[in-house]
């Protein structure tokens, strides 16, 4: 047995050098292919060791000359046939796509990084040998970094054109955003020897990537019979992705939130079309219900949807109607917190121009940054804070369309997230729409906590967003089949907090940076409430 080692090192250097498939341009909520080989599956539920058949990325940037860098992990003896799929911040329409073929213990490295132009498209690069439709290292027409490497440039196709949502059409918004990963089943030798032409060699190549290039072509045998050489999918997958600030010299690592048992069919689509998506879990089963498998204040709950709402079944294992979390600022370490709060699959419910929000979500996304007004589809939030002692401290009104601002003139909207990734920045006097800190957002929107008692600003403490609140009708999703109403909505996410320490010796800068998951808290209202 061969095993393969991690590439980071190239992936390292390409990010240190300075340094697409095309996105659909409409979201596909039609069910996947029935194939051979469908089984029925166990609930849908998030994966206690990280490892699963879907990988959902809560954030990737290139703002601020920010990188993200990538790894994907197939952790068994099985190959792995994968589709990437990242999605922009504001609307979650698709930016990019391809399709990656893991062989046995194989890892896949990547970095997306923008140019030095704000207004320009994120871009793809990766060294890495294992296979991938369209070809990327390998390819002879990608446009080439000056060390040769060749890299893919995200796309604006999924929402410009006869695809604009209302938001901007421009590139910029492709340079912030979440993405996921979906397995499509595992591979095999069955027919055309797919297994092997994916397996490195000896020399850490593959023998055979331009095989799966084919397979999809007029005559191909996978656009004729999508399950030839594949089995379904069994999870097995795991990932990383890392904020790099090379400038700042800090990087923060975000492990991905994986599902286990999306589905026991083969989900191997055809390309370019940005299928499969999150609806597609555990469809072309014979079972007429989808499970989701939950904790309620610390119990397990089982919950069953009909096939027509898989998707509720995914948002129920992500639903939370509280989310809980710290935050530095305080001078005296040079500290600064931001949060990122993504809903990943809230386009399933607001992406419906014209037409009516579904619950949980409360409206329709209709326009965003760039296209006059900040609008998006905003969703009310309540926010708690303490400082490290426990006292209570206040986030003072008037607010405005970016926060809780003080001096900031009536009316005053109530504090809402708009987009399908928020960053949510802590004591900083932001000048819209100037980047927010760490991660470069122009997304961002500002809390000031203050204590009531002395009128000071508090640099540390914990906080805490709330999705629903008692005896409100918000923020409820729909009924499983017996009634169970989950409160909140679907939501990952984590905190990022960067120091800069000027003490440490004379003459020296130190920078440091984390990143820490926010803790959910779920509730659920049964028919009875």
């Amino acid at each position: 047995m061969k095993t393969h080692k991690r590439n980071h090192q190239p992936m390292f250097a390409a990010v240190l050098a300075s340094c697409a498939v095309i996105a659909s341009p409409t979201l596909a909520t039609t069910l996947p292919l029935r194939t051979a080989g469908s089984v029925e599956a166990p609930a849908l539920q998030l994966a206690e060791d990280g490892s699963g058949q879907v990988l959902l990325f809560p954030y990737y940037t290139v703002n601020s000359q920010i990188q993200t860098l990538i790894s994907i992990v197939n952790s068994t003896a099985q190959g792995k046939a994968t589709r990437l799929l990242f999605r922009e911040a504001q609307n979650s329409r698709v930016v990019f796509e391809l399709s990656i073929y893991l062989a046995p213990y194989d890892v896949w490295t990547a970095s997306v990084f923008g140019f030095s132009d704000t207004n320009g498209a994120a871009n793809l690069v990766t060294t890495d040998n294992s296979c991938t439709v369209p070809a990327v290292k390998t390819s002879t027409t990608l446009p080439a970094l000056a060390n040769r490497n060749r890299y893919m440039p995200f796309s604006n196709a999924g929402y410009s054109g006869a695809s604009n949502d209302a938001g901007a059409d421009d590139l910029s918004r492709t340079r912030e955003g979440h993405f996921e990963l979906i397995e499509l089943g595992e591979v095999t030798n069955a027919s055309f020897g797919t297994l092997t032409a994916i397996t490195q060699q000896s020399n850490g190549v593959p023998p055979a990537c331009s095989n799966l290039i084919g397979a999809w072509e007029p005559g191909g045998y996978w656009l004729s019979n999508p399950a030839a050489d594949m089995t379904p999918p069994r999870g097995g997958l795991s990932g990383t992705a890392y904020i790099v600030d090379a400038l700042a010299g800090v990087m923060q690592a975000v492990a991905a939130d994986a599902i286990e048992n999306f589905s026991g069919s083969i989900l191997n689509e055809p390309p370019g079309q940005g299928r499969p998506t999150l609806a597609f879990a555990n469809t072309g089963t014979s079972d007429p219900l989808i499970g989701a498998s939950v904790f309620v204040d610390g119990a397990p709950l089982a919950l069953e949807y009909p096939v027509g709402q898989a998707i509720d079944a995914v948002s129920a294992v992500l639903m939370a109607d509280q989310i809980h979390n710290e935050f530095v600022t305080a001078a005296s370490v040079g500290g600064a917190s931001e949060w990122v709060v993504t809903f990943p699959t809230k386009h399933f419910y607001t992406d419906a121009p014209g037409a009516t929000a579904i619950a949980p979500f409360p409206s329709v996304f209709a326009g965003g940054i760039g296209a006059g007004f900040e609008t998006g589809a905003p969703a009310a939030i309540g926010i708690d804070a303490w400082n490290r002692q426990g006292l209570k401290l206040d986030c003072i009104p008037p607010y405005d369309y970016h926060g809780c601002i003080i001096g900031v003139p009536p009316p005053s909207p109530p504090l809402a997230l708009n987009w399908a990734s928020n960053v949510v920045s802590f004591n900083r006097e932001l000048q819209q729409p100037e980047p927010s800190t760490i991660l470069g957002s122009l997304l961002n929107i500002e809390f000031y906590l203050f204590d009531t008692f002395d009128g000071g600003t508090h640099g540390e403490g914990a906080f805490r967003v709330s999705f629903w609140e008692q005896n409100a009708t918000q923020h409820l999703m729909r009924p499983d089949n017996r009634g169970r109403r989950m409160r909140g909505l679907p939501v990952q996410g984590f905190w990022v907090a960067s120091y800069t320490n000027g003490q440490l010796t004379p003459g020296v800068l130190s920078n440091y940076s984390d990143a820490v998951q926010h803790q959910r808290h779920t509730s659920i209202q049964s028919p009875a409430q």
